[in-house]
């Protein structure tokens, strides 16, 4: 039970941050780099300010730690610029299939046991992704509004997600348990300087824009990103990765499709919804 409170709790948390994320794009777009290097800044500080075991880094870690740099600031950017041009329910959508590919990373390397209903989920996830992806443009719905650089941008994000969360499984599991917080502030952190210093180079004139508009917006999305990514440390310690990240998946999609007809007044096509409808079943089947 606490396992799957939990896994409510990130949803939450990751329907914030995507807020957050697409107020600041929507408002004030421009400094991109230099604006996702605050969230990770005050993400990172999440991490450090939580960790209550003193700071060790063993042996071996930073090769995992420094490969997680790259994956954040692709995730971090590249999910910046989908939802800067692109509706924020699709953009929202998509971006939880990332952690579909957690979920064959736990059976096929973790070796965790699946049921009937694993596999039904498994099917209506694809079935979510296939019919979410499908555009009419005959209707009016968001599905006829995406472009070849949306489309680069959200595929970028979702396989830098989805690899961000295997490395965080392993690390965990080698390491046993002992330095989450720790590859946690110097993935992020890493992130946040590696951000910082590409921002000043291709954006060196939107800095005072940044952090006079997007410091409150910033904040709030990292604080939401440390606080999701918190949880979903802990979330492992309660449920296999393949669970995880499907139920996290279909669970994600249905809060960001409401999300996007209540908040953000978008429609969507009849197989758009349909796909949100297999996603909601797939959340019920996998967590039986």
């Amino acid at each position: 039970m606490i396992g799957y409170l939990l896994l409510l709790l990130f949803t939450i948390l990751n329907l914030g941050e995507s807020i957050a994320v697409k107020e600041y794009a929507k408002r004030h777009g421009s400094g991109g780099m230099l604006m996702n290097a605050v969230i990770a800044l005050f993400s990172a500080l999440f991490f450090l300010v939580t960790d209550k075991g003193g700071f060790y880094v063993p042996e071996g870690m930073l090769p995992f730690a420094l490969i997680n740099v790259c994956l954040y600031a692709a995730g971090f950017y590249f999910t910046f610029i989908a939802f800067r041009i692109g509706p924020y329910g699709l953009t929202s959508l998509i971006s939880h299939f990332s952690l579909a590919i957690t979920a064959f990373y736990g059976i096929i390397f973790l070796k965790e046991p699946i049921s009937i209903f694993t596999y039904v989920g498994f099917a209506l996830i694809a079935c979510a992704m296939f019919l979410i992806n499908r555009r009419d443009n005959s209707k009016s719905g968001e599905g006829g509004r995406i472009s070849a650089k949306w489309l680069v941008c959200i595929l970028t994000s979702v396989t830098a997600n989805g690899f961000i969360a295997i490395l965080t499984r392993t690390q965990q599991i080698r390491w046993n348990d002992t330095c989450s917080n720790e590859f946690q502030v110097i993935s992020i952190g890493g992130c946040f300087v590696l951000l910082a210093i590409l921002g000043i180079i291709t954006d060196r004139d939107k800095l005072l824009h940044v952090l006079k508009h997007g410091s409150l917006y910033g904040a709030v999305a990292g604080v939401f990103n440390g606080a999701k990514n918190f949880t979903t440390l802990a979330i492992y310690l309660y449920l296999p990765i393949s669970i995880v990240g499907s139920l996290q998946t279909g669970l994600g999609m249905v809060l960001a499709y409401l999300a996007a007809i209540f908040v953000y007044k978008e429609k969507y096509t009849l197989f758009q919804q349909l796909g949100v409808l297999a996603g909601a079943l797939a959340v019920l089947l996998l967590a039986i």
